[in-house]
């Protein structure tokens, strides 16, 4: 049984945490695609080799070494291939896309607001409504309030507490 080297070992697991870097930029980036509508949103909507290594914080020149360039740097070449046949690309074509986009949200905007407004109107007239039955039952409490006291009264006039002194009432 050989035993490996430390370099080799170092190495190895280098080589493991760019593959591990670049796997993970590449889920971001199809996470990024997917959320917004098939549009990549960075880079001017560009999707490139040099666009997944920046991602992956790794320098462009790391997929030209021996071990990557004939493996990881072809898996990632193959990825960008698959994947930009998904990605609206083309100035003209983007810029519609995001216009239609656009009036999509506008659109949706305005329906909420519309339903929004008709919830309000009914809202309004309901409490309205209730606003009218509150009145018109404090005016008929008001009315028998009155009735009560009129009956409770021993007089017909009530006396006033606390008023002016008796000399100037003569």
């Amino acid at each position: 049984m050989t035993q490996e080297s430390p370099l080799r070992i170092h190495s190895r697991s280098r080589s493991d945490e760019v593959l591990t870097k670049l796997r993970k930029a590449m889920e971001a980036i199809e996470k990024d695609i997917e959320d917004n509508d098939g549009l990549y949103p960075y880079n001017n909507g560009r999707l490139s080799l040099a666009e997944v290594c920046r991602r992956a914080s790794i320098h462009k020149v790391t997929l030209q070494g021996g071990k990557h360039n004939t493996t990881t740097k072809v898996v990632v070449k193959e990825w960008l291939q698959n994947l930009n046949g998904l990605v609206v690309v083309g100035a003209k074509t983007v810029r519609k896309r995001v216009t239609a986009s656009a009036d999509e949200w506008r659109d949706r905007y305005f329906e909420i607001a519309r339903k929004y407004n008709e919830m309000y109107a009914i809202n309004i007239v309901s409490m309205q409504s209730q606003l009218d039955m509150a009145q018109s039952r404090i005016a008929d409490l008001e009315s028998e309030n009155l009735i009560l006291r009129r009956k409770l009264s021993t007089r017909g006039v009530s006396l006033i507490t606390g008023g002016p002194n008796k000399k100037d009432i003569s």
